[in-house]
């Protein structure tokens, strides 16, 4: 009993996440969000083709505003069509509120990387003269910080339209996503999560 108390308070401490460790997660939610979090992936991979350069590419500096980059031609629609989805898979389970947002904030940092990725890549596609050269996994490039930014904007956009007020999702997602989102003002963020969930 004794080792099993302390492999756990080691787990803990190393931020080793799992559901035995996190019991405030719903287990039903948590496994939409996996479901969900995955389906969404797939579809911001099957429209990546559809990205065309957008028209501001080359007129700003790195210091792209998040309404710009967002509004990329196909981002927002792309990343609402996503959500959309997310939230679809809570609502089957008539799950809502803070219950979604630790589920969507402990699946939403296990795919961080992939959706970087993803995003990043949509994000080149679209600014390919202001993101050239650019490692999204260069977590000092304004390519990475972008792309985490429209990451946790997506997460936050499924907790508003699974019923979380938007600065409470801000909140609980934010805390999940590694350094946060402070690469852009709040408001900012919240902004762009509105959006997509109004998509």
């Amino acid at each position: 009993m004794q080792y099993i108390n302390e492999a756990k308070r080691w787990q803990k401490l190393a931020g080793i996440i799992t559901e035995e460790t996190v019991p405030s997660v719903d287990a039903v939610a948590n496994k939409d969000a996996e479901i969900a979090l995955k389906q969404a992936l797939s579809v911001l991979q099957s429209g990546e083709d559809t990205i065309q350069p957008s028209p501001k590419d080359g007129v700003m500096d790195e210091s792209l505003t998040l309404g710009l980059i967002a509004g990329a031609p196909g981002l927002i629609s792309l990343a609402g069509k996503a959500v959309n989805g997310i939230a679809s898979v809570f609502q089957k389970d008539k799950k809502q509120g803070t219950v979604v947002g630790d589920a969507l904030k402990h699946w939403g940092h296990q795919l961080e990387e992939s959706y970087i990725t993803v995003i990043g890549t949509i994000l080149q596609k679209a600014f390919p003269k202001a993101y050239d050269g650019q490692d999204v996994q260069d977590k000092a490039t304004s390519l990475y910080k972008a792309a985490h930014t429209v990451y946790g904007a997506m997460l936050i956009a499924a907790a508003v339209s699974s019923g979380l007020g938007a600065l409470e999702a801000h909140s609980a997602i934010a805390s999940g996503l590694e350094g946060g989102l402070a690469s852009f003002k709040s408001a900012e963020v919240i902004g762009i999560a509105q959006k997509i969930a109004a998509v």
